[in-house]
């Protein structure tokens, strides 16, 4: 069976059609075969809106604007769009224009009312928010923006033809501040250049001051760490030095503290009178004893034999 040609281009045009459709509630995020959502908003200035333009929530494309038109009745501005039917546009809800109208980009944004209020109906009116537009803000702001710029402007003006009158006055305070500047700056130089040799000077010793030293760290490092390994040595020999005298001197203190107190026969003998008496006594007699013998030995030795003395 064959087809005519006109038949052939009238199933292409409406496949295209079919598939221009589609595509377009494909990118609009809408379902492919079901019914879209129709509403209607009511502004008083378009700014800029058109048909097509994407209507967002929360950031999100839910839709798109079927047409833009006069209302013949009230002389506003009557917008009809459609969303996905899913999404629940509940009365409180309000629809704002957002977007640069200069630039052509502009959007229809819904905010979304309470969850638990009423659906709007098929074709209801959404309330209309306050949108703003930030290059017509700009614009009607520019006529302010430029006077102050002017104001400015006047006022750097007043500045520089000021700033130029002291300057040619020479008995100005600016110009004498700038003259005292001037005169610093020139001792300054004068004295750098009287003070150049002895600060190349100064700052040749540093480098070799400097060069010396990596020198000596550089040669004789271990040297120097030897150095540091004795140091250590030797304090860790008197830290054990200075324990072990501690130790020693609280034996010290503790045998000053039992003389103190009488202990033993040294502390008695320091702390009881009467136990140094009787022993000075006791040497005393003994000294006469010895003394005795020595004057008159026989006294002594006559009753004793020879076998007992040898």
């Amino acid at each position: 069976m064959k087809f005519s040609n006109e038949i052939k281009v009238g199933l292409t045009i409406i496949v295209a059609t079919l598939i221009f459709i589609l595509g377009i509630r494909y990118f609009e995020d809408l379902p492919l075969f079901d019914s879209t959502y129709d509403l209607v908003a009511e502004f008083d200035d378009a700014a800029g809106l058109i048909g097509g333009n994407i209507v967002r929530v929360n950031g999100v494309a839910v839709g798109s604007v079927n047409d833009v038109y006069i209302s013949e009745t009230t002389g506003k501005v009557m917008v009809e769009f459609h969303v996905n039917p899913n999404i629940p546009v509940t009365e409180g809800s309000f629809a704002t224009i957002a977007g640069f109208d200069a630039l052509g980009v502009v959007r229809l944004d819904l905010t979304l009312g309470p969850a638990s209020a009423a659906r709007i109906p098929e074709g209801g009116t959404v309330a209309a928010g306050t949108g703003s537009d930030l290059m017509a803000d700009l614009t009607a702001q520019a006529p302010e923006m430029l006077d102050s710029v002017g104001e400015a402007v006047g006022q750097l003006n007043d500045v520089l033809a000021e700033a130029n009158t002291m300057l040619a006055t020479p008995e100005s305070d600016f110009r004498q501040t700038l003259n005292a500047a001037k005169g610093s700056m020139q001792q300054i130089e004068q004295l750098l250049a009287s003070e150049r040799d002895r600060i190349a000077s100064i700052l040749a010793n540093a480098d070799s001051i400097s060069a010396d030293l990596n020198a000596a760290l550089g040669e004789d490092g271990q040297s120097v760490q030897d150095l540091m390994s004795q140091m250590e040595e030797t304090l860790a020999t008197l830290n054990e030095d200075l324990e072990a005298f501690q130790e020693t001197n609280e034996q010290i203190n503790t045998l000053l503290t039992k003389l103190n107190e009488g202990e033993g026969t040294l502390g008695m003998l320091i702390n009881d009178p009467s136990m140094y008496h009787r022993m000075d006594s006791t040497l005393s007699g003994l000294n006469d004893l010895i003394a005795d013998f020595q004057a008159n030995p026989g006294r002594y030795l006559k009753e004793m034999k020879l076998v007992d003395l040898f």
